[in-house]
């Protein structure tokens, strides 16, 4: 059983929820959102494959990963799960932050009569 691969698929399913009707912050609706994501994914898919890809090397600073914990499919020398990982904890921060923000504008807006 690919644990992992089903933790990452549950987390954002999670986080698809909590955006969409528990936070409100409608994070996959805004387009600032995605290209952000596609930054983080760019700058993770470097980190990642540096990290993980040090088999040439005989040193692995990041795994190996076994098979059995995840879906065996790999971009590069880094798991597919890796990216959903990295997604979820992204998208975390940002509701989190949404959240914050908003709560912080509605206490500072001035009382009217």
């Amino acid at each position: 059983m690919p644990e992992y691969t089903i933790a990452v698929i549950t987390s954002l399913i999670l986080l698809a929820v909590i955006d969409i009707f528990v936070a409100k912050t409608k994070l996959l609706g805004n387009k600032r959102f995605w290209i952000f994501l596609f930054f983080v994914v760019a700058l993770q898919t470097i980190v990642d494959n540096y990290l993980n890809g040090r088999w040439w090397l005989e040193s692995y600073i990041v795994g190996p990963y076994p098979e059995q914990f995840y879906s065996g499919i790999r971009v590069i020398e880094t798991p597919l799960e890796n990216y959903g990982f990295g997604i979820a904890m992204m998208m975390t921060v940002l509701i989190v932050f949404e959240r914050l923000e908003r709560n912080r504008l509605n206490q500072t807006k001035p009382k009217t009569l």
